[in-house]
């Protein structure tokens, strides 16, 4: 839950939510008008499946627009594709960032603990503290 709560803060604070409704709203809407212009696009099936091909760059070619406004409806649709799948994976480096953060802050502060009751540890235990003190010191 705590992750979950995270990863929407991110969304939240880069405003990546109003791009992805955006580009929902106007996919469906491309969808709806592509089967009006395009002869070999019969229905909003055809149509979402021909602008999933477009926006992901697959581009199977197994439907083609003919019409100058079915060829703008994909490019624009496409261009924002584009966009939306590299704001996508600018949230998810973001959320994962995040995440080594609140990790590394939860280690260090564990350590604190662990140095704060320093004179009640035993010798195995000041062995091992040592140990995980070299470790981290070794990995920056």
């Amino acid at each position: 839950m705590k992750r979950l709560r995270l990863l929407w803060n991110i969304i939240r604070a880069t405003g990546a939510e109003r791009v992805f409704t955006g580009f929902l709203m106007v996919y469906a809407g491309a969808a709806l008008l592509l089967p009006r212009f395009e002869s070999e696009m019969e229905n909003f099936g055809d149509a979402l499946w021909f602008l999933f091909v477009s926006f992901t760059t697959i581009g199977f070619g197994d439907i083609v627009p003919l019409t100058m406004p079915g060829r703008l409806i994909t490019v624009f649709v496409s261009l924002y594709g584009v966009l939306v799948v590299a704001l996508g994976t600018g949230v998810i480096v973001g959320y994962y960032t995040e995440i080594l953060r609140a990790r590394a802050n939860t280690s260090l502060d564990e350590l604190l603990e662990e140095l704060e009751q320093l004179p009640d540890l035993s010798r195995e235990e000041l062995f091992a503290l040592a140990q995980r003190i070299r470790r981290r010191h070794m990995l920056r």
